[in-house]
């Protein structure tokens, strides 16, 4: 039987990994005779207790213990599996764990970032010096015991054949369902303009939107809007605040993204791809962005303007909320025939199939 086992780390809701793992499960559906899914998930009470020591002692990485390595030994068993999906390099553990379970199982693992790279950027103090040391042995080990590793982009997968001398067998880049609609939906803005940016409170948006709110919105004409997972813990300056809507926790983004003139992404830290770009060029917006939002996407002048510095951000601003770019064709057709789910699913079925 070809029957797979997915085993994810469940970021929650309204999160780009959460997007991108449903992505990776809706893929394996289409090539499998049976997909199964295993989430590993926040431990509670006494459980957590047990599992945070577990973790700390045996270096662990993504949540798992020893109780989900059973679990999972007893899926695949009764399930008859004879793939495995490990979707993060954080559960490097879990392959080598598996391949001495089970050596003719082929064992994929994908890369949502190159984790080390990220956490070591992202931490400070005793968390980056343990982190990152967990980080480092986990990947080794998906890179030496995996079958097949799954980089999302070229410059994910130089840094892991540079640190960890293994070259990922593929590239897939970040892909979303096409759910766009041309029916256009009532802006809660009513008549005003607004440039767009889209992210939860997460340390790389929250770095991003705070420095284009210091540094760029008192120089531009036009309102800005945030939305975004658990954005209402953001702290604006009361002096701009005039300029700025902001929504948290919203559900349906889309009427957010279709009634936005522009879309604004100052992103400067982080790995892998923004799924944010993915969801703004299938609503067919013109993006103007930093080098780290635009990574892994083929983005020409038609469609988003790099921008390295505030001058850059806000000359262009100022010039592309003119030219009524609600709507930008090329960025859509971009979409469709890259990042789209359609798109990707022959990348899928060309390593797994």
């Amino acid at each position: 039987m070809n029957n797979i086992l997915f085993i994810t780390r469940y970021f929650g809701e309204m999160m780009g990994g959460t997007m991108c793992s449903k992505r990776n499960y809706s893929s394996l559906q289409k090539i499998f005779d049976k997909t199964y899914e295993y989430r590993i998930m926040n431990k509670v009470s006494h459980r957590q207790i047990f599992s945070r020591i577990e973790q700390i002692i045996l270096g662990y990485m993504g949540g798992i213990d020893e109780l989900d390595k059973k679990n999972i030994k007893r899926i695949i068993l009764e399930k008859q599996c004879s793939h495995v999906f490990i979707d993060s390099s954080l559960l490097g553990y879990l392959s080598l764990y598996l391949h001495q379970q089970f050596p003719s199982l082929i064992i994929t693992c994908f890369f949502h970032n190159f984790e080390y790279h990220y956490i070591k950027e992202t931490y400070t103090g005793i968390k980056k010096i343990l982190y990152s040391q967990w980080t480092l042995k986990n990947e080794n080990l998906a890179c030496k015991y995996s079958n097949h590793i799954i980089a999302l982009n070229q410059r994910d997968a130089f840094m892991i054949q540079q640190q960890y001398k293994r070259k990922p067998d593929i590239c897939i880049p970040i892909s979303i369902p096409d759910t766009y609609t041309t029916e256009l939906k009532k802006s809660p803005l009513k008549k005003e303009k607004y440039i767009l940016f889209i992210g939860s409170y997460f340390p790389p948006n929250v770095e991003g939107i705070l420095w284009f709110i210091q540094n760029v919105l008192p120089h531009i004409n036009i309102k800005l809007v945030i939305v975004g997972k658990d954005m209402d813990k953001l702290h604006i300056p009361s002096e701009i605040k005039d300029k700025i809507h902001l929504y948290s926790n919203v559900p349906d983004l889309s009427v957010f993204y279709q009634n936005a003139e522009l879309m604004v992404m100052p992103i400067f830290s982080g790995s892998g791809m923004k799924v944010k770009t993915a969801e703004a060029l299938m609503y067919g917006k013109f993006l103007i962005g930093t080098k780290e939002a635009f990574e892994g996407y083929e983005i020409d002048e038609k469609i988003g303007i790099l921008c390295n510095n505030a001058n850059d951000f806000i000359k262009n601003i100022n010039k592309y909320s003119q030219q009524n770019l609600i709507y930008n064709a090329p960025s859509r057709t971009l979409f469709i025939d890259k990042y789209s789910s359609d798109a990707t699913q022959e990348l899928f079925n060309s390593l797994l199939k």
